[in-house]
């Protein structure tokens, strides 16, 4: 898959849950992150830059753990 800037994806929990950046940080992601949109600001390698539209920062998260939203 091919995510470029401006695109909306959505987390797929499957990837996140079992990476290393969950075991690195708190593992229990608000449900958001998986269920609604977030818009990808920019890239930097494997990493995606996410804003999710709730009052919270955005979020890198390695492109192999995003999926366009439908």
């Amino acid at each position: 898959m091919s995510v470029k800037k401006g695109d909306f994806v959505r987390v797929v929990q499957e990837r996140l849950l079992n990476s290393l950046e969950a075991l690195a940080s708190d593992n229990q992601f608000p449900a958001y992150i998986y269920e609604t949109k977030g818009e990808v600001v920019d890239l930097r390698g494997d990493y995606g830059l996410v804003r999710f539209r709730v009052p919270t920062p955005n979020v890198w998260l390695r492109i192999d753990q995003l999926e366009l939203f439908p």
